[in-house]
């Protein structure tokens, strides 16, 4: 494959291995940049050897941008359980650095309210991040978590349903909307969310078993 000649992975990991246990996020970023493009990272998740695949995931969901979700989110179907883990958690990462300076302080205003169960005010917080940048996808769906915990539903479904349209890839705002259906014993919708989400992330044992068990509900009926 023509990559494989422009990218020398025993350099990637020789460099970026060593890197990865002294540098910061910012330092780790711009030794990449210097090396590799973001294609070349992306096109490291499909080398034969599972070290190389492991360390790209690791490297973009420290450095990756919304160039890296397409690469990152076919990871997740990789064979070694482990890949699939580091893609998962490095999505998260790019996910929740996608939006615009503006929109950050008020989301991370969200998750500290979120962290002290402060839920309504994380709502305010979340709504105030997507005022300030309306295409950041983790902005609704944290909103989405917020009302679910103060079991408001239909507003996290609405949520769920904007992050999703704006990032068709987001597994987790699809395993949250299912959840909220239930919660609603919406079951039949429930059961399409968490296909959707297991159809895009295959390994997430929690959502496998709670769509069986509406499945077996629902075939009772």
């Amino acid at each position: 494959m023509m990559w494989m000649q422009q990218v020398n992975t025993e350099e990637f990991l020789r460099v970026v291995g060593p890197a990865l246990q002294r540098c910061g996020a910012d330092e780790l970023a711009r030794q990449v940049n210097q090396r590799w493009t973001p294609n070349q990272l992306c096109q490291m998740l499909h080398d034969e050897a599972a070290d190389v695949r492991k360390v790209a995931c690791v490297v973009l969901g420290l450095v990756g941008d919304a160039r890296s979700l397409r690469c990152l989110t076919r990871a997740l179907r990789d064979a070694d359980p482990h890949i699939n883990q580091l893609a998962e958690h490095a999505l998260w990462s790019v996910w929740f650095r996608l939006g615009s300076s503006e929109a950050q302080k008020h989301f991370r205003r969200g998750l500290a309210a979120m962290e002290n169960d402060q839920h309504a005010l994380a709502v305010s917080h979340f709504r105030q991040a997507q005022l300030a940048g309306p295409t950041f996808a983790s902005a609704y769906h944290q909103c989405a978590i917020a009302h679910y915990m103060i079991d408001e539903y239909e507003p996290a479904i609405e949520c769920c349903r904007q992050a999703v349209e704006l990032m068709p890839g987001h597994f987790a705002a699809y395993s949250t909307m299912g959840h909220c259906f239930a919660h609603l014993g919406q079951f039949a919708e429930a059961a399409d969310c968490y296909r959707r989400s297991l159809a895009i992330n295959p390994r997430m044992e929690g959502i496998a078993t709670a769509l069986g068990r509406i499945e077996r509900s629902l075939a009772k009926v």
